[in-house]
């Protein structure tokens, strides 16, 4: 017999894809289910905090001077199931974007290098990995985060307004029929940009952080699988103060329009906002709700890469222990016995 008949996997096609996508999606739910409160508050920062255009036009109960008085009037207001406003197009569209960020970075940068990124670390193609990966992510981020903006914008105040939705489909559903997909991709540039920019920096992030912990590792070869879990929250919090802190104010300007009612817009373009901002509320106006983003940053990304890693840790254990129950083979074969 070929011995080399003795290295087979019979896993269905459909089935490999899945568990490619696995680490992605868990990633996903992670930075949803801990991220989203922080999230809300930035957000109603950069549209309704003090010093904002829309903040003259509002009482003072619905205007926020800083993240701490930004809990305090929501907590007081609408209760604390308000920072969860909107969480379901982001969970749902986070398990789509970290499925489609993670692969599509590997695929650019084993296009452009190879197997091999440990031996010879490269920024550049580092950076232009994680580019086409957030450029590719864009085209899922535009229409989840159109949603998830005007929901966390909404409060009890509003519903008399035109644009009041029952929850996140229903936010859908209104933007779609009335505005068609011109309006669910409001923000489309912005968004392109911001996310160009942001997972360059935070894939550069992640990866030289794991490049270091493994030289650190001492002779021999090393993957991301000898890190410990404390290694990987590190390098994810790096990753993570590398993609809020590269592109902070392009959020803010993709924030402002997508808040912006989509009946009579305030802001035509991205530029049309940027030189508006700019005008009224000066370089500040870019920067409200940093510091709610910077500390989203800790405890979002270090349990996005946790739970990534964590997953595909999981899908090797199963690879090599549990694939065989739906009829694939791992490893060398027993040899048919001969007589």
């Amino acid at each position: 017999m070929n011995d080399t008949l003795n290295q087979v996997e019979h896993t269905p096609p459909v089935h490999k894809r899945i568990l490619d996508i696995l680490p992605g999606i868990s990633g996903g739910v992670a930075r949803v289910m801990i991220g989203q409160p922080f999230d809300t508050i930035k957000v109603r920062l950069q549209v309704l905090g003090q010093g904002t255009a829309l903040a003259a036009q509002l009482p003072p109960s619905e205007v926020y001077k800083d993240s701490l008085d930004c809990v305090r009037k929501m907590v007081r207001n609408e209760g604390p199931l308000s920072f969860y406003k909107g969480t379901v197009a982001p969970l749902v569209g986070n398990m789509v974007l970290l499925g489609i960020h993670f692969p599509t970075f590997s695929y650019v940068r084993k296009q452009l290098e190879g197997d091999d990124h440990y031996t010879n670390f490269s920024y550049t193609n580092t950076l232009l990995s994680g580019a086409a990966a957030g450029a590719a992510g864009s085209l899922v981020s535009t229409p989840v985060e159109l949603v998830r903006t005007k929901m966390q914008l909404q409060s009890a105040a509003s519903s008399a307004s035109d644009e009041f939705y029952k929850g996140s489909v229903d936010c859908f559903k209104q933007v779609l029929s009335k505005y068609g997909i011109k309006g669910l991709y409001r923000g489309f540039t912005a968004t392109v940009l911001r996310d160009m920019q942001g997972y360059a920096w935070f894939f550069l992030g992640y990866e030289s952080t794991v490049n270091y912990f493994l030289q650190k590792a001492g002779p021999g070869l090393h993957s991301k699988a000898d890190l410990n879990y404390m290694q990987v929250m590190s390098a994810g919090v790096v990753a993570g103060f590398g993609l809020w802190g590269s592109m902070f104010p392009i959020d803010t300007v993709k924030s402002k329009l997508q808040a912006d009612t989509l009946a009579t817009p305030q802001y035509r373009s991205t530029y049309d906002c940027l030189s508006k901002v700019l005008k009224s509320e000066g370089q500040a106006g870019l920067w409200r709700g940093f510091s709610a983003a910077m500390y989203r940053a800790i405890p979002v990304n270090a349990g996005i890469f946790l739970a990534v890693e964590g997953t595909r840790q999981g899908i090797k254990w199963y690879e090599e222990n549990v694939e065989h129950l739906y009829g694939g083979v791992v490893g060398p074969a027993t040899p048919a016995a001969t007589s």
